[in-house]
């Protein structure tokens, strides 16, 4: 299928930045998560929602 998903401490890691950071991107709507379950412990992210997020926010490129 192609489509990694990630925890979000894996996304975290990816980014260098801690969960609470990750979790307030979800929030607010500026990182799609895919849920797996009705609590937000079971998150996951698209590997291309997050490269996608990254590309957005690159600068001087």
């Amino acid at each position: 299928m192609g489509r990694g998903l990630s925890k979000v401490i894996e996304v975290a890691e990816t980014l260098g930045v801690g969960r609470d950071w990750v979790y307030r991107r979800i929030e607010s709507g500026e990182l799609p998560v895919v849920e797996l379950g009705a609590t937000g412990k079971n998150q996951r992210v698209l590997e291309s929602d997050l490269d996608a997020f990254i590309e957005a926010r690159r600068h001087g490129a």
